[in-house]
């Protein structure tokens, strides 16, 4: 019986993050969201490897991981939010993550910037 890996991976949401200090006469103003005009979203198709001892122990999956994609595009504060229950699974998708690259979420007037993202990933091993 040959295995074959179906991984499956994309952006849930996305908040802006402000970078604004409320004035010390409008704090409502403070409190309103900065309006996001893009979102971010992976520059190139999420594709982490399955671990090999994974495969081996027929290790299957959802990693929900939290990162801030910074206005440069980089991933930056990733954080495991949910494990897959596979030590080996969580490990690829923080690890793979870390290095991933990414179009930076844009605001009203198309400045990058700063923004939180969950991006869930599955492993999924089909006969």
């Amino acid at each position: 019986m040959k295995k074959q890996l179906v991984l499956a991976a994309a952006l849930i949401g996305a908040a802006a993050l402000a970078q604004t200090q409320p004035a010390a006469v409008d704090r409502n103003a403070a409190a309103a969201a900065l309006v996001l005009s893009a979102h971010a979203r992976p520059e190139a198709p999420l594709t982490p490897d399955y671990p090999p001892a994974a495969l081996r122990l027929e290790q299957q999956g959802e990693v929900m991981v939290k990162l801030r994609v910074l206005a440069s595009g980089a991933a930056a504060d990733v954080q495991l939010r949910a494990s897959s229950g596979y030590h080996l699974l969580d490990e690829a998708a923080l690890r793979y993550l870390r290095g991933a690259r990414f179009v930076p979420a844009q605001d009203g007037s198309g400045q990058p910037v700063d923004s939180l993202v969950i991006v869930p990933i599955r492993f999924v091993l089909q006969d």
